[in-house]
């Protein structure tokens, strides 16, 4: 996962420590490109993952101070069989073999290599609905996959694109999917902005005729009309640049772009709130901006120290998570010294307070990390100690609980989403 800068850890066991942890450390976050200064406290050996080690909810930490409107719990909770396959902290249902040799003995379906871990039942009970399509890009090839998944209806295609696709996200009704060329993060001056058009039977792709746009977020506007929001620059806010740039929201209707206007001075890449009077940043430093301040008043939420993958939820409750770098507030929060980079997702409310932490299994850690239009979910990847990001996760924020849902053997999963609707 591209999008933040690493630092490598030693370990106190010797010298045969010392070179395994390196190269642990080194495996497990060489997606993201981290890179900060060296950090004294010591960064564990992740352990490898056992394929024994299949469901479980994960550990949680949160706060009871929000003030926030509490987003509904599900009607209905998952059977034990949907919880993750990262943990081995509960115990196997009796009907599922203790040592499976691969995950695929778990699948409910495998289309072209990729397996589907849950069924329609699952995205009823979740969703309400049994309509659910998923997008993602292969980091190894650079190739756009997307799923399609009704009752018995699953089919996979890989959709070519012009240049590389990052941060797909698909539109509210989801019959399209806007992506762009640059990531989070990227050094690259300049990004394209795409549409691709899923209804049409060509996947005909539109690009927005613009010097820079990037990170692409999807939106209803109050009257109604379907827009993009982006960002015309991708690097670090802590850049001379970042100050120079902006933050955009334009409208798509009929597969054409509107003219894009500009609502805030600086790119907030981690979103901005439903009513235009919250965004956020990260890469490197978590600001919030809020639309009441002085235009150039941006406020640390985070003691200057590094974050990535912020995203602000798509409902009135203003929830922005993010992923870190170990920092001095989150051990503090979770009274925890000793976790992985990326290994909890953390949550605060619109004025900066913790919420919640929801933590990945030993072995783990989070990558690309963003809510969904459906109020209450997130979807990521994890990245397993051996560098691979091959498993899609469901997040249940109200829950605190993650359940793997995609397992694609083989490719290195980035920025996935995920859309659901009703027949």
């Amino acid at each position: 996962m591209k999008g933040c800068y690493k630092r490598t850890y030693s370990s106190h066991s010797g010298q045969v420590g010392i070179i395994v942890t390196a190269i642990l450390s080194l495996a497990l976050f060489s997606l993201t490109g981290c890179l900060t200064d060296p950090e004294p406290e010591p960064q564990p050996t992740i352990s490898a993952h056992s394929s024994s080690e299949i469901f479980s909810s994960s550990e949680i930490i949160s706060s009871s101070s929000s003030s926030l409107t509490p987003i509904p719990e599900s009607s209905s909770s998952a059977p034990d069989l949907y919880f993750s396959v990262l943990s081995s902290s509960s115990e196997l249902p009796p009907s599922i073999p203790e040592s499976p040799s691969k995950p695929e003995a778990y699948s409910k379906t495998i289309i072209d290599g990729i397996s589907i871990l849950v069924d329609t039942t699952f995205f009823i009970e979740k969703f309400h609905t049994p309509s659910v399509k998923i997008v993602f890009k292969d980091d190894e090839t650079g190739a756009l996959n997307y799923i399609e998944m009704d009752r018995n209806l699953f089919r996979h295609e890989i959709i070519p694109t012009p240049e590389e696709p990052n941060h797909p996200q698909f539109s509210p009704d989801g019959s399209k999917i806007a992506f762009s060329s640059q990531y989070e993060g990227s050094p690259q001056p300049s990004s394209a902005l795409y549409v691709i058009d899923l209804a049409s039977a060509e996947h005909f792709i539109y690009k927005l005729d613009i010097a820079s746009a990037a990170i692409p977020r999807w939106r209803i506007l109050d009257n109604g009309d379907t827009a993009i929001l982006f960002n015309d620059y991708t690097g670090s806010n802590k850049s001379f640049q970042w100050n120079n740039s902006g933050t955009y929201v334009v409208t798509y209707s009929n597969n054409t772009f509107g003219t894009p206007q500009k609502i805030f001075n600086r790119s907030y890449n981690g979103g901005v709130s439903y009513d235009n009077t919250l965004a956020v940043t990260g890469s490197s430093k978590l600001l919030f901006h809020y639309a009441t301040d002085n235009d150039t008043t941006n406020i640390d939420m985070y003691n200057e120290e590094q974050v990535c993958n912020v995203s602000i939820s798509r409902d009135s409750s203003k929830i922005v998570s993010f992923l870190e770098t170990r920092g001095s507030m989150g051990m503090q929060f979770t009274q925890n010294r000793r976790y992985n980079w990326h290994q909890y997702i953390f949550y605060m409310d619109a004025m900066g307070s913790f919420l919640k932490a929801i933590k990945a299994d030993d072995g783990y850690v989070f990558n690309g990390t963003e809510w969904l239009f459906l109020p209450g979910y997130q979807v990521s990847t994890v990245t397993s100690s051996n560098d691979l990001t091959e498993s899609i996760v469901l997040i249940d924020y109200e829950m605190g609980r993650y359940y793997t849902i995609v397992y694609a053997p083989g490719k290195q999963i980035d920025y996935p989403d995920i859309w659901a609707g009703g027949r």
